[in-house]
């Protein structure tokens, strides 16, 4: 065999770095998907102050629409906003094609369900659909990039929701004790529903920010991440935390990666917790690059417009005025 030239190893040198280097600076890519009306697009909005078009009445996103996010030390987060199924048959033919391929190209996949619809029979047959053409083992992988998330938590609207005055400014939602209930027992519906069907093959990523190391056949680790094999539900994490304390924070991290996340665009309600999801699922390069996203901010609203969503009038139509307005309450 040839030895290689010393000018044929500096051009295989350049082409290395320069391949790494692309692979450094390549953008992730998070799609968001799911059926018409479920607020893709307002989610978007919510999470990066963007200006997506949303329309209560009719679908307005009919092609896949693009938003790009720079970071803060570098690279771009790539947001595809792709339209929603559930319009027709022939639509939705064309658009679970469009899915398919993105499920493939994305790192996260956020797919949206409606909070207040009990009924999941058609995301389930729309997302076995999108997998029928993969194998079992690589079906369990696209799973692993998808994140359930309940949109428009604000429906639940009976009994009330809290909002809390964080200071002459800022405002915060919370659900109240009964709400959150709901919302925690139908988070864990859909997570059996979507993610336990897959338990066999589906994995887990977080980063490695220290010294990792447990005896168990389910983990796996590098230098810079660290992966769980399986389905974590609550119990086997209340298990690990209690087995290894230590690294109690890794497993949460882990954990959070199956869980299903309510949330809401209107009360801007766990969108920080989303984030945290998406970003801890696209690695430890992720966190350096798009921590300016990171921070309880995304979790507040102003406090003026916060009134305007729980607002209540009080009218008296005999004599046509109004009794009472919240807005115009000083609190």
């Amino acid at each position: 065999m040839q030895a290689l030239s010393q000018e044929q190893i500096e051009r295989l040198k350049k082409e290395a770095i320069a391949s790494f280097i692309k692979a450094a600076n390549a953008p992730f890519i998070v799609a968001v998907i799911g059926q018409t009306g479920v607020g893709k697009s307002s989610l978007i909005n919510a999470l990066f102050n963007t200006e997506l078009k949303t329309d209560a009445v009719k679908p307005c996103t009919m092609t896949v629409e693009k938003v790009v996010v720079k970071g803060n030390k570098g690279g771009e987060l790539w947001f595809f906003d792709l339209p929603g199924i559930g319009e027709s048959e022939s639509a939705d033919a064309r658009y679970l094609e469009d899915y398919k391929q993105k499920l493939i190209e994305a790192d996260v996949v956020l797919w949206c369900l409606h909070c207040d619809n009990r009924s999941v029979t058609f995301d389930v047959i729309a997302l076995n659909k999108i997998l029928a053409s993969f194998s079992l083992e690589k079906q369990a992988q696209l799973m692993s990039k998808i994140t359930f998330v309940l949109t428009k938590a604000d429906t639940l609207s009976h009994p009330a929701w809290l909002l809390a005055k964080l200071d002459n400014t800022w405002g915060m939602f919370a659900p109240g004790k009964f709400t959150r209930e709901i919302l925690d027992q139908k988070a864990e519906y859909y997570q059996e529903t979507f993610l336990r069907p897959y338990s066999h093959g589906i994995v887990s990523r977080t980063y490695n920010d220290g010294t990792f190391k447990i005896d168990d056949p389910r983990f796996s680790w590098d230098t810079y991440s660290i992966v769980f094999q399986g389905f974590m539900d609550a119990t086997t994490l209340s298990e690990l935390k209690a087995n290894y304390p230590h690294y109690q924070e890794v497993f949460k991290r882990l954990y959070q990666n199956y869980q299903v996340v309510p949330c809401s665009s209107s009360f801007r309600f766990n969108l920080n917790k989303l984030m945290l999801v998406i970003v801890n699922k696209m690695g430890q390069e992720a966190i350096a690059r798009f921590n300016n996203f990171l921070n309880d901010q995304l979790d507040k609203l102003p406090f003026a417009k916060a009134k305007e969503y729980s607002n209540l009038i009080v009218i008296d139509p005999n004599k046509n005025r109004k009794l009472f307005d919240l807005t115009e309450t000083r609190i």
